[in-house]
């Protein structure tokens, strides 16, 4: 699976939340993952939360599939209190 970001968008994220895009695999790669849909008109938007246990949290990735084998990393942070309930509720 190929990942990527525009870079751009890697320094707000990483300015924002404190989390590089390119780290997205760890969500998208969890073995334990709740998978919504999070759409916007102009793409369909996925939105993984999983317990990342390298990091010890729970965190949430954004992302679009860009063919059956990229995934474009939009946003990647850490989850809010209500989405740790959903992960924590379905996992």
């Amino acid at each position: 699976m190929k990942f990527t970001f525009d870079p751009r968008k890697d320094a707000a994220n990483l300015v924002k939340h404190g989390l590089s895009l390119s780290d997205a695999p760890l969500v998208f790669n969890a073995p334990h993952k709740l998978t919504l849909e999070s759409p916007r008109a102009e793409e369909a938007r996925k939105l993984d939360i999983a317990l990342v246990e390298l990091a010890g949290v729970v965190l949430v990735l954004v992302y679009v599939m860009r063919s059956p084998n990229e995934v474009r990393a939009i946003s990647f942070r850490r989850a809010s209190k209500q989405e740790r309930n959903l992960y924590d509720k379905y996992i």
